[in-house]
């Protein structure tokens, strides 16, 4: 079965005259028969390219093809289907958390409408498309960014890629998507790492603290005595599974301030609690004073 032409140029089915020749060019000579003398496969491929060429850059021989297919007399479904077209969004960290509909304007083309696709107007070639049937546009399309993307996920919009020449169907739209840092928020995987800080007393005594959370906000019950550095998680307060749509936990790490700058009263207040509660004995780090063991 013969391969497409435009698949064997390495090319899209809008390609422009230049684009047909530099891939012709740069193909040639990577398998041509004065550098491949005894590989028959290259001699094969080198044919095959050729014949891509001869037909794509003809502007006759290429509508064609595009219309009918390679055989001769074998008609193809109202032309051929268009190319997918690529773009990339940055999102936002709560269009990441709860989905997103986002209205792009994406560079595709688009039927011809001053040939109605036909590639003909008045007996000849339309100037405004060059015979092609399509013309590039840049057009909003909506789509819709599932909750839990992350950067380097593709949403698929069936339909809204580039349309095929001469009436073909249109291509899909492929979005990638980069998500953008969050002062606050932490991603790792379908985790979320965030810092509270904590005063002293608080850390001491306990305390209920209402913290952010990607979606909206949760209690965090810190018991009396709680240590700086410790991490506390909050089960189904992370970001959702793209997957399945279950939701992953957030883990807050809390940091104990310590005030600074003491006023009299204070200081003297601060050293009547070190009285009543002592620091560490620190006795035993005698022992290892120049590196002694």
């Amino acid at each position: 079965m013969r391969r497409d032409y435009y698949a064997v140029l390495g090319i899209m089915a809008t390609a422009a005259p230049r684009e047909i020749r530099q891939a012709y060019r740069r193909l040639a000579r990577q398998y041509s028969p004065d550098v491949n003398f005894w590989d028959s496969t290259a001699l094969a491929l080198f044919e095959e390219i050729a014949e891509a060429y001869r037909v794509l850059s003809d502007p006759n021989a290429r509508a064609m093809y595009d219309r009918f297919g390679p055989a001769v007399g074998v008609e193809a479904p109202a032309g051929r289907r268009g190319d997918d077209v690529h773009v990339t969004v940055e999102l936002e960290f709560a269009d990441v958390a709860r989905g997103a509909r986002l209205s792009l304007s994406v560079p595709r083309f688009s039927p011809c409408p001053d040939c109605q696709s036909s590639g003909r107007r008045e007996g000849r070639a339309c100037a405004a498309c060059q015979g092609r049937g399509v013309r590039r546009a840049m057009e909003p399309v909506a789509v819709d960014i599932p909750a839990g993307v992350d950067s380097g996920t593709q949403v698929r919009v069936t339909g809204e890629g580039s349309a095929g020449p001469f009436g073909g169907a249109r291509g899909d739209l492929i979005v990638s998507t980069r998500a953008l840092e969050h002062p606050f928020f932490v991603r790792q995987g379908d985790g979320v790492h965030c810092e509270v800080e904590l005063g002293v007393w608080e850390a001491l005594r306990g305390a209920r603290i209402r913290v952010p959370t990607p979606l909206a906000e949760a209690v965090l019950v810190v018991p009396p005595g709680t240590a700086p550095g410790q991490v506390f998680r909050l089960r189904g307060q992370g970001l959702p599974r793209l997957a399945d749509g279950s939701v992953g936990d957030l883990y807050v790490t809390v940091r104990v301030t310590v005030p600074s700058g003491l006023d009299a009263r204070t200081d003297e207040l601060v050293r009547e609690l070190e009285r009543l509660l002592p620091g560490p004995a620190r006795a035993e780090l005698a022992r290892y004073r120049g590196g002694a063991s």
